[in-house]
């Protein structure tokens, strides 16, 4: 019954996991001068207070963006799908009538599928916060539940137990990281690509290529072929084909093909094709959630791998 109940909120969980581990070296690093509750709770705010002023400032920037564009740039485009709709055979073959009442559906369509995105952003919200209570909690007692864990375990068993959890913890621990260290390298290359074209709020773009880079459905590219479009529309194509080519190379191939197996790698004995499969096939598979499921499923069989076979602990 348990299981049923938490079984649709196993992202939630995974989720919780995965950023515990990301906020943990700032969580240890408090504990120096604050008790667990405290620690957890500013390593918490450490992480989400820059993200909620860059997306405040992202909002306000992108709505800057939108009223000073200059509509007369896409008029030729425009013009040109007239001109091939006049000259085509479909301008005979569309009634007016049908024309508008496929019109009218599909407005409907978009009204009923927005009305759902509404209940759907309710419900994220919803996740959004159960994920920070939850990762609070994992943070401040995740040494609870190890000697929890522990505890159930029969005793002959229970020292095999306590080492295969210390391969677990440093499995998930630089799996994760590595996954922020990551985060700041594609910031670089970014606000490095930016200032190269010029383009405008070249820091805060860069942070939010970081910042997407941290999920791999969305990615990086959702900001740098925003920006490459951007380009075309205003007829500055050399700007718009480096942006495309610098950001597929540099911030999409090489992070999840290069650096990310390598980051890895350095920090835990894991093979590059086990990197892709956490972190490229599990999203692709799972969805949004794959990104934090995949790394826990990989990351388990890894450290028992570790320490059974290769070091043959236990």
């Amino acid at each position: 019954m348990l299981l049923y109940i938490i079984w649709p909120f196993i992202d939630v969980l995974a989720y919780s996991c995965a950023f515990a581990y990301m906020a943990l070296p700032i969580y240890n690093l408090l504990r120096k001068k604050f008790n667990k509750t405290i620690s957890a709770g500013l390593a918490i705010s450490i992480y989400i207070l820059p993200i909620m002023i860059i997306t405040i400032y992202a909002l306000i920037t992108f709505m800057e963006i939108v009223f000073s564009f200059n509509t007369k740039s896409i008029e030729p485009y425009i013009d040109i799908i007239l001109k091939l709709y006049n000259t085509s055979m479909l301008k005979g073959m569309i009634n007016e009538q049908i024309f508008t009442k496929y019109i009218d559906e599909f407005v409907k369509y978009l009204i009923n599928q927005f009305s759902g995105k509404i209940v759907d952003m309710g419900y994220l919200l919803i996740k959004v916060i159960m994920i920070l209570f939850i990762t609070f909690y994992f943070l401040r007692d995740g040494d609870k539940a190890r000697n929890l864990v522990i505890s159930f375990v029969p005793k002959e068993y229970k020292e095999k137990m306590e080492i295969y959890l210390d391969y677990l913890h440093d499995s998930y621990k630089n799996l994760f990281i590595s996954c922020v260290s990551l985060s700041v390298i594609i910031t670089v290359l970014s606000y490095i690509g930016y200032l190269i074209v010029s383009v405008p709020y070249a820091e805060l773009f860069a942070v939010m290529t970081g910042i997407f880079a941290l999920l791999p459905i969305l990615g990086g590219w959702m900001v740098y072929i925003l920006i490459a479009i951007y380009y075309f529309l205003t007829h500055d194509y050399t700007k718009a084909i480096f942006m495309f080519i610098y950001g597929e190379i540099f911030l999409s191939i090489a992070p999840d093909f290069v650096i990310r197996p390598y980051l890895v790698k350095k920090e835990v004995d894991i093979h590059p094709v086990l990197v892709v499969i956490a972190f490229l096939m599990a999203p692709l598979s799972l969805g949004f959630s794959g990104f934090a499921i995949g790394p826990l499923v990989v990351g388990a069989l890894n450290a028992f791998y570790l320490a059974k076979y290769r070091d043959r602990k236990i």
